[in-house]
C-alpha cells in the first residue's frame, strides 16, 4: 500500500494546477508544493506518503464531525428539525435557506455548519468549543490544537458568515448571539490536523464510530450512517455529484487543502494539498483519491460479489459433544438423543444478506431439534438488519419448543438487542458452556441429573472401576491416599513427571492445554466427581501433557505410581483389571474424538 501511495504522490506532485485560498489572508501563505496522503485500516495500521504529517487547519473538513457531535448531543430528529440534508448545488458560502423555515439545506455548507456548531451542548461558547475540540480530538485519536493566527484571520474576514448567521437568526432558525456562535465556528475551522489525522478520523467513521487507533467508541453506529449520507451527497461542495460518480466514497474537503474520504468497513483516507480547483476542493487531493479509488475499485456502489457463507459448519450433538466427562448412562442418552442439539458455527459480519442465509440454514436443520446453538466466536458484528431477522427466527423456534443458546465470548452488542424479551434464549461465554447446558437439559429430560459438584461419589461408583468387583475396588481403595484441593489450585502442570492416577470423588477439575504460541490456555476437558484423570501418563510413565486445575473445590482418591507398582507386585489380578479398565476408557475417548473429527470434516 505504501508503494501505491508513493506512486500516486509521484504522479501528481509536480502538477501545479489550482491556487491556494486567498479570501482568508492567513491561508494565502500556504506552501503550494505540500502534498501528503494517508490511509488508515480498520485495525489501526497507517500507510503514508509525502507531507502526511505537515499540520494545516481543518476548515470545512470539520463539518461532518461537528455534525456528528450535534447528533450525539441533540438526537437525530432534533438536529434534522434545524438543519436539512438536501444538496444545494450552490457554492459552500452561498446565502441559501429554505424559504418557509429559514433552515439551512444541509450541514456541509457554511450556513448549516454554523447552525450545527451552535447545537453542540455547552453552558457558554467556551464550553461549547471545548466539547467540539475534545470531539475532534477523539475522532483523530490525539489531542488537537488551534492555530490562533488562522482563527484571527478568519474572524477578521468573516463578515459573509456573520451575514448568514444574522439571516438565519432573523428567520428563527439560529438561536443566540451571532458573533459568539460564529466565533466558535471560526475557531472550529482553525483546528490543526494532518493528512494522517484525517485518515484516522475517516477510519473512525469507516469502523462504525470506533477509533481504529485507540479503540474508543466516539459515535454510535446509527449516527455514523447519517453523517456518511450527508458526506456522500453534499460533502464536496457543488461537485458532490461528480465526486460520487468518479470516486464513489463519502467525503469532505476544506479550503486549506484537506480531503477526508471513507470506505465503510474498510479504510479511511486523508489527503492534503493546498491548491484548490474552481469549486474549492483540493486539486491534487481530488485526483489522488480518484486514482486510489480506481486502482483498488473502492467505489461504494461497486458490486462486491458473493461473500463467504456465514454458516461455517453445522453439527449435531450426537457427534459433537462438550468436553465434560460423562458416565456410561449419560453417554448412552446423549448418543441416542444428542441430535436434538444443533450447533451452527457462524462467521463474518452479519448484515441482512448473511443473516438471511443463517435463518435459512437454521430452518433447514430444525427437524428434531430442541436446542439451537449459534457459535458467534468468529462473528465480527451483528448489524441491525440481522437483529430483526434473527429475532423473527427465535420467536418462531419458541413456538416449536426450541431454545436458542448464543455462544458469544466477546459480548456482541447486537446479541443483547435480539435477545430482548425472548424467553427461549440464553447467552453463554463460549460454545463449551452452551453445549454443557444443552446436554444437561437432555439428560434432565431422560431423568438423569448430573450430581452437583458438592456431591460425594465414592470409588464404588467411579466410571473407571465399573467392571471391578467389590473386593477389587476395596483393594484399590486401600492403595489410594485422599487429597483435598481448594478451587484454583493446580494439581499438576504440563511437563511434570506422571506419578499418580486421580479419582475425583467431589468437586470439578479442568484439564487445560496451551494454544500454539503458549499465550493462553484452553479447556480440553471438564472432570466431575465420578471420573478419573491422569491414567494414560501413569501407564506409560511419561510426562504430563496438560495442566490440571481445580475448577471447584475437590477431593480425590490418588493412586500413586509407587502404589500402582505395589499392586502389580502384590495383587496382579487387581492390577490387570485396572489396566484393562484404563485401556477401555482410553479407547472410548479415542472413538468419541474420531466421531467429532469426522463431524467437523463434513
Amino acid at each position: 500500500m505504501e508503494k501505491v501511495l508513493a506512486d500516486i504522490h509521484r504522479a501528481f506532485s509536480a502538477d501545479s494546477s489550482g491556487a491556494v485560498a486567498r479570501y482568508i489572508p492567513e491561508l494565502a501563505t500556504a506552501d503550494p508544493s505540500l502534498f501528503g496522503l494517508a490511509v488508515t485500516t480498520m485495525d489501526g495500521l497507517h500507510y503514508q506518503a509525502g507531507d502526511s504529517h505537515v499540520p494545516f487547519t481543518i476548515q470545512s473538513v470539520s463539518k461532518p464531525f461537528v455534525y456528528a457531535l450535534a447528533l450525539r448531543d441533540r438526537g437525530t430528529e432534533n438536529v434534522l428539525a434545524r438543519v436539512g440534508v438536501e444538496p444545494t448545488g450552490d457554492a459552500f458560502n452561498a446565502i441559501t435557506l429554505e424559504p418557509a423555515s429559514g433552515r439551512p439545506l444541509n450541514p456541509m455548507v457554511n450556513a448549516g455548519a454554523i447552525l450545527t456548531s451552535s447545537l453542540v451542548r455547552g453552558a457558554d461558547p467556551g464550553e461549547r468549543f471545548d466539547r467540539i475540540l475534545a470531539g475532534l480530538s477523539a475522532f483523530a485519536g490525539r489531542q488537537l490544537t488551534v492555530n490562533e493566527r488562522v482563527f484571527t484571520s478568519e474572524r477578521d474576514t468573516g463578515d459573509r458568515n456573520r451575514a448568514i448567521g444574522f439571516l438565519m437568526r432573523g428567520a428563527g432558525a439560529l438561536h443566540g448571539p451571532v458573533d459568539e456562535i460564529c466565533d466558535v465556528y471560526f475557531r472550529q475551522c482553525a483546528v490543526e490536523v494532518t493528512a494522517a489525522d484525517l485518515a484516522v478520523m475517516a477510519g473512525t467513521l469507516a469502523r462504525g464510530g470506533i477509533n481504529p487507533r485507540t479503540g474508543e467508541r466516539v459515535l454510535d453506529e446509527d449516527h455514523v450512517n447519517h453523517v456518511l449520507t450527508v458526506m456522500a451527497t453534499c460533502g464536496m461542495y457543488d461537485r458532490a455529484g461528480t465526486w460520487l460518480f468518479r470516486v464513489g466514497l463519502p467525503a469532505k474537503s476544506g479550503v486549506a487543502g484537506g480531503v477526508c474520504a471513507v470506505l465503510p468497513g474498510q479504510l479511511g483516507i486523508g489527503v492534503f494539498s493546498p491548491p484548490l480547483d474552481e469549486a474549492g476542493n483540493s486539486y491534487r487531493g481530488v485526483r489522488a483519491c480518484e486514482m486510489l479509488a480506481s486502482r483498488f475499485a473502492l467505489h461504494l456502489l461497486a458490486p462486491q460479489g458473493e461473500p463467504p457463507h456465514p454458516v461455517r459448519g453445522t453439527h449435531r450433538g450426537d457427534a459433537l459433544s462438550s468436553k465434560r466427562l460423562r458416565g456410561a448412562r449419560e453417554r448412552a442418552v446423549l448418543a441416542r438423543r444428542g441430535a436434538a442439539i444443533v450447533i451452527h458455527e457462524l462467521q463474518g459480519d452479519l448484515g441482512f444478506a448473511s443473516a438471511e442465509r443463517v435463518v435459512r440454514t437454521v430452518r433447514e436443520n430444525q427437524a428434531g431439534a430442541r436446542w439451537v446453538l449459534l457459535d458467534l466466536r468468529r462473528v465480527a458484528a451483528v448489524r441491525e438488519p440481522a437483529v430483526e431477522l434473527i429475532r423473527v427466527l427465535v420467536d418462531d423456534l419458541a413456538t416449536r419448543g426450541i431454545s436458542v443458546l448464543f455462544a458469544d465470548p466477546r459480548g456482541l452488542p447486537g446479541v443483547e438487542r435480539l435477545m430482548r424479551g425472548m424467553a427461549n434464549t440464553s447467552r453463554l461465554p463460549d460454545l463449551e458452556t452452551a453445549l454443557e447446558q444443552a446436554e444437561e437439559g437432555l439428560l434432565a429430560g431422560a431423568a438423569l441429573v448430573t450430581p452437583p459438584p458438592t456431591a460425594h461419589v465414592d470409588l464404588g461408583a467411579q466410571e473407571l472401576l465399573a467392571d471391578l468387583g467389590p473386593e477389587e475396588i476395596s483393594t484399590v481403595a486401600a492403595a489410594c491416599e485422599r487429597r483435598a484441593y481448594d478451587g484454583g489450585v493446580t494439581v499438576f502442570d504440563e511437563g511434570e513427571p506422571a506419578d499418580a492416577l486421580f479419582f475425583v470423588t467431589r468437586g470439578l477439575v479442568d484439564a487445560l492445554a496451551p494454544n500454539s504460541d503458549g499465550s493462553r490456555w484452553f479447556r480440553l476437558s471438564s472432570i466431575p466427581a465420578g471420573s478419573a484423570f491422569g491414567e494414560l501418563a501413569l501407564v506409560d510413565g511419561g510426562r504430563r501433557s496438560t495442566r490440571t486445575v481445580v475448577a471447584q473445590a475437590a477431593t480425590c482418591e490418588v493412586l500413586t505410581a509407587t502404589a500402582f507398582e505395589e499392586l502389580r507386585r502384590t495383587c496382579p489380578d487387581v492390577y490387570n483389571a485396572l489396566v484393562r479398565a484404563i485401556a477401555r476408557s482410553l479407547s472410548s475417548q479415542l472413538r468419541q474424538a474420531t466421531l467429532e473429527i469426522q463431524s467437523l470434516e463434513e
